[in-house]
């Protein structure tokens, strides 16, 4: 085991969650969070190749996926990182259930509809999933990814968050907060300002992993 880079997966994944338990006081810190741990892991993966059980143990690679969750700046990296994770559960070396979230993060991001309903958003009617394909067959999907169905995510949600609720963020151009419920059906759901115009596009998922 590597225990040195599984020391510096582990921190540098609390540092990723402290950030974004302190979000109320502005995205700046998560940002420039994500930036410094993007640039690490793709060194990383450069060297060593996926940081799989074996190299780090479990609680290093669960880390190591965190990091690549969180690296939506560069989507062509976090493709990568897809691929080499997939490879990784082949082996038994990546959870098949952390593969579904990052296939779905990949997914929504390239504007396709999602495999397994875990990114969710929050509407006036609950806690629903992004845009997803075949409905009607995600529980078989999520089954065999070692995830519950869809049901019981929803409760699952709804025990740790408390009801869906108006996502809060922040204007990149004025700094003022804007409360928005996020877009349904195909679009993408976006935030704007009424007071300056700035727009942008929202990527959500399990509060605790956005």
């Amino acid at each position: 085991m590597r225990r040195e880079l599984r020391a510096d997966l582990l921190r540098r994944a609390e540092e990723d969650q402290a950030a974004r338990r302190a979000v109320e006081s502005g995205w700046e810190l998560v940002t420039s969070v994500d930036a410094g741990n993007l640039a690490w892991l793709k060194n990383v993966v450069a060297e060593v190749g996926w940081p799989g059980r074996a190299m780090v143990g479990e609680d290093g690679a669960h880390a190591a996926w965190l990091l690549a969750q969180h690296a939506d700046r560069d989507p062509a990296f976090q493709r990568r990182c897809l691929e080499l994770m997939t490879e990784a559960a082949a082996r038994g070396e990546a959870s098949r259930a952390e593969v579904a979230y990052l296939t779905d993060r990949v997914l929504v991001a390239e504007g396709q509809p999602q495999e397994y309903g875990t990114q969710m958003m929050g509407r006036k009617e609950g806690w629903v999933a992004r845009r997803l394909r075949d409905p009607e067959h995600v529980d078989d999907r999520r089954a065999g990814m070692s995830l519950g169905t869809m049901a019981e995510y929803v409760a699952e949600m709804e025990r740790a968050y408390g009801p869906a609720s108006l996502t809060r963020v922040q204007c990149g151009g004025c700094g003022r907060g804007i409360s928005v419920w996020p877009s349904g059906g195909d679009e993408k759901p976006r935030a704007a300002c009424q007071a300056c115009g700035w727009t942008a596009a929202l990527v959500t998922g399990r509060p605790d992993e956005d």
